[in-house]
């Protein structure tokens, strides 16, 4: 499924994907328990993050909230 900004916050699921408003994707993929972030067309991750844990991150100028559940989601926030 695909979401927009003007959708946030959004609980992504894997395989969904989150354009923002400058076209920036967000996206996630499993890596074991943890969550690996990818943004754009990127094959390497912004980052990992572990069920639990939250981050705030700058993309295009705007921060967002990433947040890992134990469930088959991350839920994507404005900071």
């Amino acid at each position: 499924m695909s979401y927009s900004e003007r959708d946030l916050p959004v609980h992504l699921r894997d395989g969904d994907i989150l354009v923002l408003d400058d076209g920036t994707e967000v996206r996630w993929e499993s890596s074991g328990e943890a969550k690996a972030v990818f943004l754009g067309s990127d094959f390497a991750p912004l980052m990992e993050i572990f069920p639990g844990q939250e981050e705030s991150v700058n993309i295009g100028g705007k921060f967002f909230t990433l947040a890992a559940s134990f469930e088959d989601d991350m839920e994507v926030r404005q900071a």
